[in-house]
């Protein structure tokens, strides 16, 4: 009897191994299948990442070099460098996620006297614009805009901010300076164009640039009066599509 519980309580751990080892095998497979089925959906939502405004090589900022010029009061956006004619257009729904600026290192006598024309500190932030269809010179819609940047701790180099602003299809990402920013290249070639949102007339005359009003309240229009040629607006942003 002793024997015979014995080889009963044998078989029946046994067969409990065995149960036991078909259940495990069971769960791996199916825990192969939820690690396949989840590489899957990876795969079919993985997105496409585009840099608005990268190119090959990237002029060097005018500063300090003579004449030092920086970009204040205003938004704005590049019409067409060298490589690229529209070059911050959106080309599908998504979402920027990023945005450089390559700033440079003016002097102190030249931060001053940016200071004193436009304000301190130097700012930045994104502006996210909409063509007025039929508008002649264009009118831009701000959709929305991103966080203002304090410029100072970060001149001399190229520095990325984060963001999270959602775009559509056509849509425009310019750059607003409220302030002023060291963000600027002259004296390329005259495929390198940007727009200001200046009326027209108001695009040389220094008084008034100096009052001139950035575009910063979401849902206004304002008109981009100011095409400007041989010169650059050192900016990038990183979009990731739908």
């Amino acid at each position: 009897m002793g024997m015979s519980r014995s080889s009963h309580g044998a078989f029946a751990a046994s067969s409990q191994r065995r149960r036991l080892v078909s259940a495990l095998t069971l769960a791996g497979c199916l825990a192969a299948l939820v690690v396949l089925s989840a590489g899957a959906g990876a795969a079919t939502s993985s997105r496409t990442t585009v840099v608005l405004g990268e190119t090959a090589s990237v002029p060097d900022p005018s500063c300090p070099e003579l004449p030092c010029q920086a970009v204040g009061s205003t938004t704005g956006f590049q019409v067409s460098t060298d490589q690229a004619s529209l070059p911050f257009r959106v080309p599908k729904d998504g979402k920027v996620k990023s945005w450089t600026l390559t700033l440079a290192q003016p002097t102190n006598k030249q931060r001053s006297f940016f200071n004193g024309f436009f304000g301190t500190p130097p700012e930045a932030r994104l502006a996210i614009l909409r063509r007025a269809p039929g508008t002649n010179p264009p009118r831009y819609n701000l959709r929305s805009q991103g966080s203002i940047h304090v410029l100072s701790p970060f001149l001399g180099r190229t520095v990325r901010f984060g963001a999270s602003l959602k775009v559509r299809k056509g849509d425009i990402v310019g750059l607003t300076i409220p302030t002023w920013a060291p963000a600027f290249a002259q004296g390329l070639t005259a495929g390198n164009v940007w727009r200001a949102s200046r009326e027209e007339g108001k695009c040389t005359d220094t008084t008034a640039v100096r009052q001139g009003e950035p575009q910063e309240k979401v849902g206004t229009r304002a008109t981009y009066g100011c095409r400007y040629s041989t010169a650059r607006l050192l900016y990038t942003a990183t979009v990731v599509l739908d």
